[in-house]
């Protein structure tokens, strides 16, 4: 049952992300438009915020569903993708929240993500080559936040254009880096 409040509280939320920004969300607007009371908002979360983060959370487990690590050499192309397909189809949730206080959570929450698709991507080459895990996870953190601040620039801009378009702007930079990369971690 606890769950199920959550779920409500959390689409409640991302309703109304839809129609404004965060900072101008109330608690008031959030249990009015699932049914609940305040009290039942704050057992379940400190404040919005914190039903942001657990959102976040969820979010993930469904984007894992929808989006599998996926083990191919593409050079990021299907993690570029994923990400990009995701943003899109959240646009006007994820635009809000960027223009909002809620930013650094969605930074954290894409760059979650953005990691373990990474991982699926190069764990096998990094054992191919010998790289140890320090550096893959930095190679990951590296990428991650290339890749999720690009991303956050579209964001900002509005989320113009189609995704072809942006995974083919990334296509050039990342042809054959990270074997690159994962070669030489294994020989230093």
């Amino acid at each position: 049952m606890a769950q199920m409040t959550k779920l409500a509280l959390a689409e409640s939320l991302k309703q109304l992300m839809a129609e404004h920004t965060l900072n101008k969300i109330t608690v008031k607007e959030i249990v009015n438009r699932c049914g609940v009371n305040r009290q039942t908002f704050y057992y379940h979360f400190r404040d919005i915020y914190d039903l942001l983060d657990w959102l976040f959370i969820n979010e993930g487990q469904e984007f894992a569903r929808r989006y599998p690590s996926i083990h191919t050499r593409d050079d990021g192309e299907s993690a570029v993708r994923s990400m990009c397909t995701y943003l899109v189809e959240n646009k006007t949730m994820i635009v809000n929240i960027y223009h909002s206080l809620g930013r650094e959570l969605l930074d954290r929450y894409l760059c979650r993500e953005m990691a373990k698709l990474l991982h699926g991507t190069l764990v096998d080459r990094a054992k191919e080559y010998g790289t140890t895990e320090e550096d893959l996870a930095f190679l990951i953190d590296f990428y991650k936040h290339a890749f999720v601040g690009t991303l956050l620039d579209w964001v900002q801009a509005g989320l113009p254009g189609e995704i072809d378009d942006i995974v083919l702007q990334f296509i050039p930079m990342l042809k054959g880096t990270f074997d690159s990369a994962l070669k030489r971690m294994a020989l230093s």
